[in-house]
């Protein structure tokens, strides 16, 4: 997989009374490691807030991580080895609250604001009332596109069920230094020996690589591998994973008249831009299907794919149901249409990209670059209301 672009959420905690030589192995375990995923253009999920300690302890280590990977994008940020946005979307995507602000620490607060101020974070809030943990795990996970668990309880197995049900990876490590709720089953840790066994549940590789062996290659003995080789590992077992998967919605029957037209945009300018942006295609009736029912193959396809690319060329029924149910889902939408499609019904109020096969190819993947930087990340058309 090419990483660039992609949103990693590292996540984790430790118990408050963790050996404090242990907890400070994972912390530049995760320094590192989103050191080495920034080099490569990822982009990160952290939800700020408060920097918890171990117990009785009034400097240093955090039990959680969400700031050791806000501080690591920020140096490499600052020192030009990244950059602020890119075509995915901004270096740090977040949820906030109205008590986000009083919560961050003093002497972090100048990493949030230089992050801010470099237009480097993407924020979204949380209506008053919907900032459960539960909540915000299951949009943290519409956000993000690679989980990455370390340890942890409850939280960390609720965030890995939210992963794997909507088709992303989920990378759990071996290293276990308990929750900072002292909640759950084993968190990471026990994800780790579970992964090892059915890897299919928790990540794809190509065919050429073994998913067990990947994985099994990340351990860290209990903190005695060297932290250089367990992120030399991990960013190995990225590398090999199958690229995420932007899901095809158009016209498909080749007798009416605008067939032609929009094979020519999907395969002259779509297929470009998508692999130019690290994805990969996936069409019905094209590549091997794993379904007995058509209707089946559609829709577990749509719903497990990172974006749905929607063309509303001819206006065909089942494109408009296949939009409501991407939208439905809070899935990543891209609407397209020729200049000449006069859309129906609602989804005339979404930004469509209007294309014409007789402009220039070069311009017309620069416009539909532009516009998908635009959209990409565009809130969810629907928000929980408070219950009052």
């Amino acid at each position: 997989m090419n990483l660039r672009g992609r949103r990693i959420h590292i996540v984790g905690s430790a118990d408050p009374e963790s050996d404090e030589n242990k907890l400070s192995y994972v912390h530049s375990l995760v320094s590192e490691l989103t050191i080495a995923l920034a080099l490569e253009g990822a982009t990160f999920v952290i939800p700020f807030g408060k920097e918890p300690l171990l117990k009785e302890r009034t400097d240093g280590p955090s039990i959680i991580f969400d700031w050791t990977v806000a501080e690591a994008a920020f140096r490499v940020l600052n020192d030009g080895r990244a950059l602020p946005s890119g075509p995915n979307g901004r270096l740090v995507a977040t949820l906030a609250t109205s008590k986000t602000d009083s919560q961050i620490p003093a002497k972090l607060r100048p990493i949030y604001d230089d992050l801010r101020d470099n237009a480097a974070v993407s924020m979204e809030f949380l209506d008053p009332g919907w900032s459960a943990g539960a909540v915000r795990r299951a949009r943290l996970a519409q956000l993000g596109d690679i989980l990455i668990g370390v340890s942890g309880g409850q939280g960390v197995e609720h965030l890995a069920i939210e992963y794997s049900s909507k088709g992303k990876p989920v990378v759990p490590l071996d290293i276990q230094i308990g929750a900072s709720e002292r909640d759950g089953s084993g968190g990471a840790s026990r994800l780790f020996d579970r992964a090892l066994a059915q890897p299919n549940d928790f990540f794809r590789v190509a065919d050429s690589e073994s998913p067990s062996e990947l994985l099994e290659r990340t351990r860290t003995r209990n903190g005695e591998t060297p932290v250089g080789e367990v992120v030399a590992a991990i960013m190995n077992l990225l590398h090999a994973l199958t690229p995420p998967r932007v899901f095809y919605v158009r016209l498909l029957n080749d007798t009416v008249p605008e067939y032609a037209s929009v094979e020519g945009f999907f395969r002259n300018t779509v297929d470009d831009l998508v692999k130019e942006l690290g994805y990969e295609s996936l069409q019905m009736g094209i590549g091997k299907n794993e379904f007995a029912w058509m209707n089946q193959a559609i829709f577990d396809s749509l719903h497990h794919s990172s974006v749905v690319l929607v063309d509303l060329t001819g206006l065909r029924p089942n494109c408009f149901m296949e939009l409501g149910y991407a939208l439905g889902n809070k899935q990543r939408v891209i609407v397209t249409a020729r200049d000449d499609t006069r859309i129906s019904f609602d989804a005339f109020a979404l930004e469509a990209f209007q294309w014409n096969l007789s402009e220039d190819s070069a311009k017309r993947i620069d416009r539909f670059r532009t516009h998908w930087e635009r959209n990409i990340n565009m809130p969810t058309l629907v928000r929980p209301k408070e219950a009052k």
